[in-house]
């Protein structure tokens, strides 16, 4: 006997899930999508112009290459976990520690090593204007070489990367540790690791202002409010302060160095001398810099980076020398939307074949095949058999440009009517020359 049990009634139950994104992180719909990838071209664009290669390295390393690189505040932002194996991994942070990984790893690369890498890094931060937990880096940085030029040519590839996708008004402000470290031993601070702490603190000048930081400072014990006012004061300058130390010296030297080949360069314009430019990251040991929007300061840097001369000894190298910059992919397109310049990019393709009657389509689907031969980006109407108006819809809703009708009477003549869905306009091409009437 069958069973009379209806299948709804022998259907597991199975609880609705609420559709939902963790904060900080985001989906990217088609057209947002390709309007970020049209953005992405420029500026890997002018990285390869400027010669840096491309690389890719795996978003999850072992926990122990990442720790101890970013300092006390960095380290509480990695995703760290045990994975099925056992093994204590983290997400990556940030391109700049596997780049060094990399190199330790494969000693033999040339150098200078010049690579630039496009990869989504997670910082387990509170989300905020411009500031997720999920967010895409552009790096370029040159390895092996303590050349000032280096300091420059990554930089100048950076400001090339916000020119192509049309910014104008920026302003890449750009500090020195060496020096900044001379002016704390001036002020008594020789100890590293109270340096470094005040470096931390320094580096939240622009986001709670110099009074705070002062008082941040004294009651970390490092100096009197009275003696950090005066410290901010004299880091807040115009220009490069005077140094006393023989390592402040050679700082001064390099940073002026990188300054002349900038102007050299005719970027000069966008470069201010910034002292109290710190970059709160422990691996940076010489230039530092970031990159405001002077429409929009309130977003952050969407540009920073600097030399990390160090990094690779934790790895077992010697000192190898090493500069770079990264331009925070995601925030730079979130500020472009904000001001209204972010790049156009549609998600559709450029022409829908619309095909007039059931004989029309082999002919239809070869025309297709031959547009995208082409290099065009091309779709047939998926219901062939519809009313031309149907069709016409589908091709506006795809966001096509052209829409390409093609029925028994055009294939006998050997011609298309091809209609401009902007203008409204059509008219008959030659078969063999709509690929060059589309472009």
């Amino acid at each position: 006997m069958k069973s009379t049990t209806s299948s709804t009634e022998s259907r597991p139950n199975k609880s609705t899930i609420e559709p939902r994104l963790l904060k900080g992180f985001r989906d990217f719909l088609p057209d947002e999508q390709a309007a970020r990838q049209t953005m992405l071209s420029g500026i890997t664009g002018a990285f390869e112009l400027c010669g840096f290669a491309p690389l890719s390295t795996p978003a999850i390393e072992y926990a122990d290459i990442l720790l101890g690189k970013y300092g006390d505040e960095g380290e509480k932002l990695l995703y760290k976990f045990e994975d099925n194996g056992g093994r204590q991994v983290a997400l990556r942070y940030d391109l700049t520690v596997p780049l060094a990984r990399v190199v330790a790893q494969y000693r033999d690369i040339p150098k200078p090593f010049r690579r630039y890498q496009l990869g989504t890094v997670w910082r387990a931060e509170k989300p905020a204007h411009g500031r997720f937990r999920e967010f895409m880096q552009c790096d370029a940085d040159i390895i092996g070489t303590a050349s000032s030029l280096a300091d420059a040519d990554c930089i100048a590839a950076g400001i090339m990367g916000l020119k192509s996708v049309g910014l104008e008004r920026f302003e890449v402000r750009i500090g020195h540790r060496g020096v900044l470290n001379d002016v704390l031993g001036q002020f008594g601070v020789t100890v590293p690791d109270a340096q470094a702490d005040i470096l931390r603190n320094l580096d939240k000048l622009d986001k709670i202002g110099p009074g705070a930081v002062a008082e941040t400072i004294a009651a970390q014990g490092l100096m009197d409010a009275d003696q950090a006012g005066r410290l901010i004061a004299t880091i807040s300058g115009a220009g490069v302060p005077t140094v006393v130390t023989e390592a402040g010296l050679a700082g001064a030297e390099h940073l002026r160095g990188v300054l002349q080949a900038l102007e050299s360069m005719g970027f000069g314009p966008f470069i201010r001398v910034d002292m109290s430019i710190a970059r709160g990251l422990d691996y940076y040991t010489g230039t530092v810099y970031e990159t405001m929007l002077l429409d929009l300061p309130s977003v952050g840097s969407i540009m920073s980076g600097g030399r990390y001369d160090c990094l690779l000894e934790t790895y077992g190298m010697p000192e190898v020398p090493a500069v770079g910059i990264s331009i925070g992919v995601d925030r730079l397109f979130a500020a472009l939307a904000e001001l209204g310049q972010a790049p156009m990019g549609g998600a559709g393709p450029r022409a829908v074949v619309c095909t007039l009657g059931d004989r029309a389509l082999d002919s239809a689907l070869g025309l297709v095949s031959e547009l995208r031969d082409a290099g065009i980006s091309c779709e047939a109407a998926p219901e062939p058999g519809a009313k031309l108006k149907r069709q016409l819809a589908h091709a506006v809703r795809r966001g096509a440009r052209y829409a390409i009708l093609l029925g028994e009477d055009e294939v006998g003549q050997g011609v298309v009517t091809v209609k401009n869905l902007a203008t409204g306009e059509q008219g008959q091409v030659e078969r063999n020359q709509v690929a060059s009437a589309l472009v």
